[in-house]
């Protein structure tokens, strides 16, 4: 378990204790509405954390955290802004010690309980409203190879998370960088042929062929035994690049 997914845990276990106890006084106090809605608020908290440590969880909840990150901000912004707007008001009475630190523990839940979950909220929200901008813990490469131990007459089959980059290549063991796919030949075909939009790419190692700059034919991709690391560049960055290593066995 990485220490993100190990923060998360230990928050949401925290934040569950703290809302159990403030449950069971709002149960005392008979405020079933806003109990609901707190607790609606406190289960989608829960679920953006764990959503933002743990991928698979991410991957199922998908657009739904959408919503709830809208939930959870709104009731929170209410709640917040009527403790603002109780300040400076004068009480009817006198109020005791207990009362008075009851009333601090909610700024103090509001500073420490909710930021994180804001912060990891906006992150797992932006990530699917916005693709590729931005990579959380546990996400999946977005480029992958299989098989990693390929033979003579075997099919290497890459995987794509879209939408990626449009430079796609392989550095041989020994000839260098290989072009995939030409750069100027995505900009006049349609939409959905760029290969931004691709999610696979078969490569038959036989017959795959790549192109050098400045050449005047293709050649083939795979010639020399050894390591071949394929290599997308990000969606929007080039500057930024994911690879994954092919060991290759004529």
């Amino acid at each position: 378990m990485s220490i993100w997914s190990l923060g998360a845990v230990v928050y949401v276990v925290a934040r569950t204790i703290i809302a159990g106890a403030l449950l069971v006084l709002a149960i005392r106090r008979r405020a079933s509405g806003v109990l609901a809605a707190q607790a609606i608020s406190d289960a989608a908290v829960a679920v953006l954390v764990l959503s933002y440590a743990f991928y698979p969880l991410r991957a199922a909840v998908g657009w739904v955290s959408v919503p709830l990150f809208i939930y959870f901000l709104a009731w929170e912004g209410l709640a917040a802004a009527r403790r603002l707007s109780a300040i400076g008001e004068i009480p009817d009475e006198q109020l005791s010690d207990a009362e008075l630190l009851g009333g601090m523990s909610r700024w103090v839940w509001d500073l420490g309980g909710l930021a994180p979950a804001f912060i990891m909220g906006v992150l797992v929200a932006g990530a699917i409203i916005l693709p590729g901008e931005w990579t959380l813990p546990g996400a999946p490469s977005a480029l992958s190879c299989s098989p990693v131990e390929l033979l003579s007459g075997d099919t290497l089959v890459l995987r794509m998370k879209t939408p990626h980059g449009a430079e796609l290549g392989v550095f041989t063991p020994r000839r260098g960088y290989l072009s995939l796919r030409p750069p100027l030949a995505a900009r006049t075909a349609p939409e959905v042929d760029l290969l931004e939009h691709q999610r696979r790419l078969d490569l038959p190692s036989d017959a795959a062929t790549g192109w050098r700059r400045l050449a005047t034919a293709d050649e083939p991709v795979f010639v020399d035994a050894g390591a071949y690391t394929f290599s997308m560049t990000a969606y929007k960055d080039p500057s930024r690049a994911f690879t994954c290593v092919v060991r290759y066995r004529p």
